[in-house]
């Protein structure tokens, strides 16, 4: 009975998805929040599980929330994941900042505090900026230049 339970929690555990986030910048001050893991650094990140509004940000001086820096927002989850720069205030242009969500390829840059509602979040309810990938395992690429 005892190695049916421990045969059935380690398929729960291999069939997790995994999600690697890569982020890399320039700037000064760049920090990643990952809500409930801990902040990082500039890095590459492989974790188990989702991944629920993570934020990185970077200029010349970025508060733990990212504020008052360029920021990409994320969430990386089984099936559905989705990515986004935001510049709704407190936030503001600092750095160029640019992603691509992966596998799938779809991205956004901005490059100029005035780069468009297409490439960037200005106001809360505006989607055109998000990007998605329906991925169970999908990751981001993140990159903010100063």
């Amino acid at each position: 009975m005892l190695a049916s339970i421990i045969a059935v929690a380690l398929a729960a555990t291999g069939a997790m998805a995994a999600h690697t986030i890569n982020f890399s910048s320039n700037c000064p001050s760049a920090i990643m929040q990952l809500p409930g893991r801990g902040n990082y650094g500039p890095g590459s990140y492989t974790f188990n599980g989702d991944v629920n509004g993570g934020i990185a940000s970077a200029g010349r001086s970025c508060s733990q929330d990212g504020v008052p820096c360029s920021s990409v927002e994320f969430t990386l989850n089984g099936g559905y994941s989705t990515g986004d720069i935001t510049l709704i205030p407190p936030h503001q242009y600092s750095a160029r900042a640019a992603f691509q969500m992966t596998p799938g390829g779809s991205s956004a840059v901005c490059d100029n505090a005035n780069c468009g509602r297409n490439n960037a979040f200005f106001k809360f309810d505006d989607y055109s900026a998000q990007r998605y990938d329906s991925n169970p395992n999908a990751g981001i690429n993140i990159q903010i230049t100063c």
